[in-house]
């Protein structure tokens, strides 16, 4: 009998696992819907897979919908009424773009649903369940719902707080240097590092740089040409980048910035794809600046890749999420030579922003460490 048990933990698992690979295929393209994999098998068939899909992009079919979809181009609908249903969220139970999960799998005859976590929407929260329970439907949830929860972070905080989830990139020498005394960050890491970057920035919603990052590295601040491009994001006084043509104000992605209120905007407003924010104060609030971009763009995640200004203040603000820092194999050395958190230090180690480390590994030559700041 327990035996028994541990296989079905198991088979759960097995497929849970693969409605996770199913969802990052949705990864920068359902925002700020979740992204969601869905399974679908035949106990009486050695739990043989019918049919599969995935949330594919904002307002396009959700993946229970593609999976029954699925099965049916592949032939097998009089199954659906003996399979079960495997997905890593709550299948909706409303009306949005697009019709209730629910009632579709209801009105083909699934017999089981096996979701990993209940969804965080109010609209949806356990009433999926609830309506598909009263149907008859058997439901199981709860199967790797910390993995999940993980896999979704950027529809929960939006969700929950109305925030976007925010990841800081750092490239930093083995001293911790993002640049010598001189300035001089170019390049700090190694070329399948920014090359890994790049494909960062096409799960993100966003990037975010401070002004005096654009103004000394002149970046793009795009995908360059390995997926979809993100918002860019620019904060701080625009009069800083009079002098000549800035990449980010290109038409290859939109650009918003955020900036003190002057009479040099009005140069930039010729430019095409960008919105401009303007503010009596030149510090502008965090908090602010990701609210509008939650709730005005729905922005659900925001990778923020310098500088020192501006990611202090989002440290300080205590809005940062995730940290991502490459280490490379370099010592620059100088007192006057940048970190990535300045600002006053904390007074004691007590007081030290803590972090959980999820994942090492190297790239190239540089040691990537992936953290979670706890709250």
């Amino acid at each position: 009998m327990a035996n028994s048990h541990l296989s079905s933990l198991n088979k759960d698992e097995e497929f849970i696992k693969l409605c996770f690979s199913l969802a990052k295929k949705g990864l920068g393209y359902t925002s700020p819907n979740p992204i969601v994999g869905a399974v679908l098998t035949v106990p009486r068939l050695g739990n043989k897979i019918i049919g599969q899909g995935y949330h594919s992009a904002y307002g396009e079919p959700h993946a229970e919908v593609e999976a029954i979809n699925d099965a049916i181009k592949n032939g097998y609908k009089d199954l659906l009424k003996e399979a079960v249903l495997y997905v890593n969220l709550e299948p909706c139970c409303h009306y949005g773009k697009t019709p209730p999960c629910v009632d579709k799998i209801i009105e083909v005859g699934i017999k089981k649903v096996v979701c990993s976590m209940y969804d965080v929407n109010p609209v949806v929260r356990k009433k999926g369940i609830k309506k598909l329970t009263q149907a008859g439907v058997e439901c199981k949830v709860g199967v790797l719902e910390n993995e999940a929860k993980e896999l979704n972070k950027f529809y929960i905080k939006w969700m929950t707080k109305r925030l976007p989830y925010v990841t800081i990139k750092v490239a930093s020498s083995l001293d911790g240097k993002i640049a010598t005394y001189t300035g001089d960050s170019k390049w700090i890491s190694c070329k399948q590092s920014r090359e890994y970057v790049h494909q960062l920035r096409t799960i993100y919603d966003a990037v975010l740089v401070g002004i005096n990052t654009v103004k000394v590295d002149n970046p793009y601040l795009t995908a360059h040409k390995v997926g979809r491009n993100p918002t860019r994001i620019i904060v701080g006084d625009l009069s800083k980048l009079l002098l000549k043509r800035y990449n980010v104000f290109n038409n290859e992605a939109k650009t918003i910035v955020f900036t003190k209120k002057s009479k040099n905007v009005k140069f930039f407003e010729k430019f095409d794809n960008l919105t401009i924010y303007q503010y009596k104060i030149s510090r502008i609030s965090f908090k602010e600046i990701l609210s509008v971009l939650a709730q005005e763009y729905f922005i659900s995640s925001v990778l923020v890749e310098g500088g020192a200004d501006t990611i202090t203040m989002l440290l300080e603000e205590n809005l940062a999420d995730d940290l991502i820092i490459f280490f490379a194999p370099k010592i620059i050395g100088g007192k006057d030579a940048k970190t990535f958190f300045e600002g006053e230090g904390v007074k004691y180690i007590k007081d030290a922003y803590e972090l959980k480390i999820n994942k090492i590994e190297v790239i190239g030559q540089d040691l990537v460490i992936t953290a979670k700041f706890k709250k």
